[in-house]
């Protein structure tokens, strides 16, 4: 068996003292798969939570290999996914898992051309961040020119995301951040205001910005504390979209009262990223239920649109070896990250220990 490098979950903590790269078995496609030489791969949050061992949508037991979304070259196909052989692709990893590492396999479902405007690291950068905003946004929230849009947590790579794609829509962006420098980054991105959540009311804010009618959308990645309040500089009819939950311990998971969404009149939203065209009877009655490959295809094609207008690009904040990915997370985990880390894993592994 031929044996390649990856960056390995040896048990569960702290993103730096338990991922270690290591020597492991190149995995073979299926049928329906694909193979990718990685090129680079990007660091999620969702990666901290399974360093740690939290609730996430796949639980997996150490040891296994972290990566969601990898750019670079299919050299090895499954039956059915012939067409891809050759082919420079984002994809996500079968299981959300496996991507950071020379190789990763992926569902044919979850692959695309990789917009050719962006090297392999921007490229990894922009399948998860720009596909689940541009559905959250567009699909889920109905944004349209002239809304109001409330993002939070706008300096990560998901919230630049979303204020380029609100820009580029014609909505008004207002963007929450923590602290200056994350600030300065959203401004530089053309969010219309910065509100410092560490440093005024953003409720307060929101509402006076809109002479008290509130955000038509509030693209919410933090979860917690910034759910209910959220709720409330939300306008009449608005959509208040559940996408990521970094501010919430329980992963938001343990339910919140509605009462307060109820007295504003105002669309609680859903959103999650999976493209899936058969759904697994069981988790179907578990509530999984994502959009197929139809919907992935259309927001793709409009998304490498705008990529060759020149209208949206990847925020690429840091860009770190295999052997330096533990310590990235950590960072990411104490809000020291701005848009997307991403592992160049063509460049090097780095060393084994």
């Amino acid at each position: 068996m031929t044996r390649m490098q990856a960056l390995v979950v040896t048990s569960h903590g702290s993103p730096g003292e338990v991922l270690a790269v290591r020597e492991i078995d190149r995995p073979e496609p299926g049928p329906g798969e694909v193979r990718v030489r990685v090129g680079a791969a990007s660091l999620n949050f969702n990666d901290i939570d399974r360093c740690r061992g939290k609730l996430v949508s796949v639980p997996t037991p150490p040891p296994f290999t972290l990566g969601m979304d990898v750019c670079g070259v299919v050299d090895a196909v499954g039956e059915g996914a012939e067409a891809w052989l050759g082919e420079r692709v984002v994809a996500i990893t079968a299981n959300a898992l496996g991507g950071i590492a020379e190789y990763a396999v992926a569902p044919s479902v979850s692959v695309f051309h990789a917009p050719e405007q962006f090297d392999d690291a921007e490229a990894a950068a922009f399948l998860l961040t720009f596909h689940t905003s541009h559905l959250a946004l567009f699909r889920r929230g109905r944004l349209g020119a002239g809304d109001t849009l409330v993002v939070h947590s706008a300096a990560s790579g998901l919230g630049t995301a979303g204020i380029q794609l609100g820009k580029a829509a014609g909505a008004r962006v207002i963007a929450v951040v923590g602290g200056p420098d994350k600030a300065a980054l959203c401004r530089s991105l053309g969010a219309d205001l910065v509100i410092d959540h560490t440093t005024e009311d953003f409720v307060e804010a929101v509402l006076v910005a809109t002479d008290d009618v509130g955000a038509d959308v509030v693209f919410d990645l933090a979860g917690g504390d910034f759910v209910e309040r959220s709720w409330r500089c939300t306008a009449r009819g608005g959509r208040y979209l559940a996408v990521g939950f970094a501010d919430d311990d329980d992963n938001g998971m343990t339910g919140r009262p509605l009462r307060m969404a109820c007295i504003g009149n105002i669309d609680i939203v859903g959103v999650m990223l999976a493209w899936v065209d058969a759904v697994d009877p069981g988790m179907r009655r578990f509530g999984f239920n994502p959009f197929g490959r139809d919907v992935a295809d259309e927001v793709h094609a409009e998304l490498l649109q705008l990529a060759a207008a020149g209208r949206i690009r990847p925020v690429v904040g840091r860009r770190v070896e295999m052997a330096d990915a533990g310590a990235a997370l950590d960072e990411h985990e104490a809000r020291r990250s701005q848009g997307r880390t991403v592992v160049e894993v063509a460049s090097g592994a780095g060393s084994s220990r």
